[in-house]
């Protein structure tokens, strides 16, 4: 089989999702399925703020327990987060430590605690819970450069219940634009990790 790799430029579309291979990496017959880049979900309540937004995009893959609620899909993220990713989460709050944004933790942090016991303000993995639901979890950081905001979106579909994972960025001023310089090309392949390992 012909060796494809989807380029690391692929998901950097600021404001929109542009629909990418669903193989990544394919290699000797052995292909991994990635869960898919959509447009940000007009079901989502977040979608609202997604004109004002500075970026944004949004993950959807089937959803294996259907009885699942949003906290819980978090939680199966956030514990089967790769190594490499809390890796790169420790460097980058050194480095935040340094230049006065806040140090947000690490992925898994605060994973432990039953999923109901999760209620608006609480600390959940390195987000505030904004909002819990049947049907959407909403996260947010606020800090002094720039805002983030998530959405674990559950969803019914014609060939079973899904899952949507949605993030918005607005920037504040010159240290998140430089913030996101990095981050904005790291993040996709952080949340299609996280997914993969725990949803798919």
């Amino acid at each position: 089989m012909e060796d494809e790799r989807i380029p690391w430029y692929s998901t950097l579309v600021i404001g929109s999702a542009e629909p990418v291979s669903k193989w990544a990496n394919c290699k000797r017959g052995m292909c991994v399925n990635l869960p898919a880049s959509i447009p940000f979900p007009s079901d989502s309540a977040l979608y609202q703020d997604l004109a004002r937004a500075d970026f944004a995009d949004a993950y959807r893959t089937p959803l294996r327990d259907r009885t699942a609620t949003p906290v819980e899909i978090f939680l199966q993220a956030t514990r089967a987060t790769p190594e490499w990713v809390n890796t790169l989460m420790a460097l980058r709050n050194v480095v935040a430590r340094a230049i006065g944004i806040k140090d947000v933790g690490i992925m898994g942090a605060n994973a432990s605690r039953p999923a109901d016991s999760y209620a608006s303000g609480d600390r959940l993995g390195i987000f505030t819970v904004i909002e819990s639901g049947a049907h959407e979890l909403l996260l947010g950081i606020d800090d002094s450069h720039l805002d983030v905001r998530v959405s674990v979106l559950k969803s019914d579909a014609a060939d079973g219940p899904t899952c949507t994972i949605s993030t918005l960025v607005r920037i504040k001023n010159l240290l998140g634009h430089l913030y996101m310089l990095p981050v904005g090309r790291i993040h996709p392949h952080v949340v299609r990790a996280m997914m993969r390992r725990g949803l798919a």
